[in-house]
């Protein structure tokens, strides 16, 4: 605070002048009375100086700005769902085909900072063969080393795969006819008719040690009439000369036969000097298979593995497998059937050709045969279902034991 002036005379003072006021206070504090001034020398004593003024209220301060709201944290985003799995392509056994690898399911996206969790991934991608829309399409998924349509009925039967085992039509040009998904198909006719393709290693077992063939038949008579007197023809085999070249062969029995084998369909394996072979056995009850109708037949020959009570087999591994129509045979029901060690058949590769129609055109199958392909690869039981839904629109039924149905 500021003091008050006051001032002396010379020879005798006047009043002393009233103190000034003090001066207004700081904001905010109250100014102090001012002081009383001090007597002049023979004067009046001064009068008390006027309590100076009240200061000015100071101003209140500003209230300080609110702090900005923090910004909300960016919700994460969802997790990406997965892409559907790349179609897959078939390939060896168990392998999916040509349409491409199998897909691998999507990863479930991860939460974002603050975000809820993402979507889960797709599901896997289907087998690529299921997208197949043809039938031709579906076996070519499943990677055939050789496929043929049977569909020229003369000159050369291209093989679909591109592997070049071109087939050529034997005993002049064959009736056509349609199989049951529309495709038009060769119709032989039981006794010069046949397609001949020439020999290749991928055509024999022991390349892979698997091997599995695969054709449509429809026989025009079941009591057949070129059977070189055994009662049954061979409608496919690599056998064509018997020894020193024999390999495998397809067969079918006439209704009639000196064996009892009312229309017994079977896959059979030989060694090279040819003589008694094993084989699997579709033995359907008598009068189930009728002329003029469609069948699809599937026979497979391995050389890893045998079913546990295959005596030999340390000796001569391997086993011998059968489809119609998709059901499959039961080879618990025919003891030693179905095994390479039944007639000690060690396969071996030779230079036999592949015929079609006859084996060894000693006897002939009189009818149509249609979509025969060859695998170096054993075709699972679900390949070969989907093999017969995609000709027929059927799901296999039946069953077998001593005797089959369907």
């Amino acid at each position: 605070m500021l003091a008050l002036p006051w001032f002396e005379s010379c020879g005798g003072g006047s009043g002393g002048t009233t103190g000034t006021a003090g001066t207004s206070g700081a904001a905010g504090t109250t100014g102090a009375a001012g002081t009383t001034g001090a007597a002049g020398h023979g004067g009046t004593s001064g009068t008390a100086g006027a309590t100076g003024a009240g200061g000015t209220t100071g101003v209140a301060g500003t209230t300080g700005a609110g702090g900005t709201t923090g910004v909300a944290g960016t919700t994460g985003a969802a997790g990406t769902t997965g892409a559907a799995g790349t179609t897959g392509t078939a390939g060896t056994t168990g392998t999916a085909g040509r349409g491409g690898t199998t897909g691998t399911a999507g990863t479930t996206g991860s939460a974002g900072n603050g975000g809820t969790s993402g979507v889960a991934g797709g599901a896997a991608g289907s087998t690529g063969c299921s997208a197949s829309t043809t039938y031709d399409q579906l076996v070519l998924c499943d990677h055939p080393v050789a496929y043929w349509a049977m569909s020229k009925g003369s000159g050369t039967e291209p093989d679909l795969t591109g592997n070049n085992n071109t087939g050529t039509y034997k005993g002049g040009t064959t009736a056509a006819t349609t199989a049951p998904n529309g495709d038009s198909v060769a119709d032989f006719n039981g006794s010069t008719q046949y397609v001949t393709v020439p020999s290749k290693a991928s055509l024999s077992i022991p390349t892979t040690g698997n091997l599995t063939w695969e054709g449509w038949i429809k026989p025009d008579a079941l009591q057949f009439t070129n059977d070189g007197g055994g009662g049954y023809v061979d409608w496919m085999g690599k056998c064509a000369d018997y020894s020193p070249t024999c390999e495998w062969e397809a067969r079918m029995y006439s209704t009639t036969n000196s064996e009892s084998r009312c229309n017994r369909i079977s896959a059979y394996v030989f060694n090279s000097g040819a003589g008694l072979g094993s084989a699997a056995d579709w033995q359907p009850t008598c009068g189930l298979i009728q002329a003029g109708q469609w069948y699809h037949v599937v026979g497979e020959y391995t050389t890893k593995s045998q079913p546990a009570d295959c005596t030999g087999a340390t000796t001569y591994p391997g086993s011998i497998n059968i489809w119609v129509n998709g059901v499959e045979w039961n080879h618990s029901s025919h003891g030693q059937t179905g095994c390479m060690s039944q007639y000690d058949v060690l396969p071996a590769a030779n230079g036999s050709p592949l015929n079609i129609g006859t084996m060894a055109t000693d006897t002939w199958f009189p009818g149509a045969i249609g979509k025969v392909a060859i695998y170096n690869v054993l075709l699972s039981a679900a390949q070969i279902t989907a093999h017969y839904h995609a000709m027929t629109g059927n799901q296999p039924a039946g069953s077998c034991a001593d005797s089959c149905s369907l």
